[in-house]
């Protein structure tokens, strides 16, 4: 029997074109144009996978992915984004949603999200046979001990997981040779005292929950073994009845789930350090663009130099990017710091030429604090991830100023540069939109923006981790309506030329 699935989307092209590629895949293929209609369906034809859009008319995507967990918590939800939507999109996961896509859907992505589905969907099945069948042999050989002991004993020694069997009290009366090699087999153990080094039962025990309503519970906790290590086990409880029907121990079966969850993990980290990657390939563009600039200026002015500079900026970029696409394609992995001495003056002055077009085209005045002789002055550091995060900073605060653009005459932008202490200072203070204190730290968390659609969420994100890389600070100072600072401090290794 073909796998049944709901496509729920507001725009009909798309029910339309991805309807027939799911057809074309073998799929039974049910189509509503908005949540409620798709939420109706849902109870009328029982889908295995529901496919819905996050933005829609009336009752949204989230909206539909919470009332289907509620009711049916196996049916698997795959959630349509567009670009802006990656917040929603991370939200929607946590809701149990099994994967996201993105707007125009790529097919081999489309089909990748499905096997996942799809994938756990035959893993819960043959887990909920796994449960339904071992539960029904611990049963009929607990009935029948005397008679089919040694049977038993094989099966419940050889399994892979961690078995014990606990009393009312949870104190293990039994368990097999797994449990027994990794945390011996004390008669007077307790499941809490083993696992979690504890004097009280834990919070929210499925064990307790078991002998109170004699069904299976399911936890995830965190064990440590014996050799200190921590491990992640996915706890499944099972309930074992006495002769009289009542409930007289209950079966906990423990397996070590630690593998998937560092894959999870590497997976999720792999994704962000792309993210991170093209946020600075962006960066890079926003430099062609200033190249691009001065290349056009000196062809109207005739200016050979303009020219001559615009294409060193050109060449430089078009290597960098060159340099992060091979770090792509041959390793996705941090890379150490290439520390050296970077002229201050070197550094401002490609800054500013970066944004220096934009800033122009918005009527945007900048104003330089550099202490001189500056062009003698090297600060030791790595210079591609500094530029990387003094550019998101920079491109931060015109953003902010083209935000009240309507409403202020007098743009300005001021970069300064201060030596203190033990440290280098490099400040970019805006007057634009400024920022309430109660976000200041929020705007450095992972996707955060308030840019609506126009914002990664990545940027200052990725230039505080590039601070830190450096054992740095990056600070914010900003009155809503009046100004925002940026202070980045790194520890002052300077040198003479």
């Amino acid at each position: 029997m073909a796998t049944k699935i709901l496509l729920v989307d507001d725009e009909a092209g798309i029910r339309k074109v991805l309807g027939i590629t799911l057809e074309d895949a073998g799929y039974e293929v049910h189509t509503a144009a908005d949540g409620k209609t798709g939420r109706a369906l849902v109870d009328e034809i029982a889908p295995d996978i529901v496919l819905t859009d996050i933005r829609m008319p009336g009752m949204d995507g989230i909206a539909l992915l919470k009332s289907i967990k509620q009711a049916y918590k196996d049916i698997e939800v795959v959630m349509i984004t567009g670009h802006g939507d990656l917040k929603l999109a991370i939200e929607s996961l946590k809701m149990d949603a099994v994967d996201f896509i993105t707007k125009p859907i790529n097919n081999d992505i489309l089909e990748i999200a499905l096997k996942r589905a799809n994938d756990r969907i035959a893993t819960r099945l043959k887990l909920e046979k796994y449960t339904r069948n071992l539960e029904d042999l611990v049963a009929e050989k607990t009935r029948k001990l005397a008679e089919s002991e040694k049977r038993y004993v094989q099966l419940f020694n050889e399994s892979p997981s961690f078995i014990t069997i606990q009393d009312k009290n949870f104190r293990i009366a039994e368990s097999n040779n797994r449990f027994k090699e990794q945390f011996g087999d004390d008669p007077e153990m307790c499941c809490y005292q083993v696992y979690r080094q504890r004097t009280t039962p834990c919070d929210n025990c499925p064990v307790k929950k078991t002998f109170t309503d004699g069904r299976s519970h399911t936890a995830e906790m965190d064990v440590t073994i014996k050799d200190g290590s921590t491990r992640n086990f996915f706890i499944q409880t099972s309930a074992i009845l006495d002769d009289s029907g009542h409930i007289s121990h209950v079966m906990e079966m423990s397996t070590d789930v630690t593998v998937i969850h560092q894959l999870q993990d590497h997976l999720a980290a792999l994704g962000l350090h792309i993210s991170s990657i093209s946020h600075g390939i962006k960066g890079m563009l926003t430099g062609l663009d200033g190249g691009d600039y001065l290349i056009r200026s000196g062809l109207e002015k005739q200016s050979f130099a303009l020219i001559s500079d615009g294409w060193d900026i050109v060449k430089e970029k078009i290597s960098s990017i060159r340099h992060m696409v091979l770090d792509i394609l041959f390793h996705s992995k941090d890379r150490p710091l290439a520390m050296e001495p970077v002229s201050v003056f070197d550094f401002i002055q490609e800054l500013v030429t970066t944004m220096d077009p934009r800033m122009k085209k918005e009527n945007i005045d900048l104003e330089l604090d550099i202490p001189r002789p500056s062009s003698d002055v090297l600060v030791v550091m790595d210079r591609t991830v500094m530029f990387a995060a003094c550019l998101a900073v920079l491109e931060n605060a015109v953003d902010a100023c083209v935000s009240v653009k309507d409403k202020k005459n007098d743009l300005k932008i001021r970069i300064q540069v201060d030596f203190t202490g033990n440290q280098t200072l490099f400040k970019i203070r805006d007057n634009g939109k400024g920022l309430d204190r109660k976000y200041h730290k929020e705007v450095f968390s992972l996707f955060y923006s308030d840019k609506g659609n126009k914002g990664t969420g990545l940027g200052l994100f990725i230039a505080q981790r590039s601070v830190k890389k450096h054992q740095g600070v990056i600070h914010i100072d900003s009155i809503p309506g009046e100004f925002t600072e940026f202070t980045i401090a790194i520890p002052k290794k300077t040198s003479d030329i």
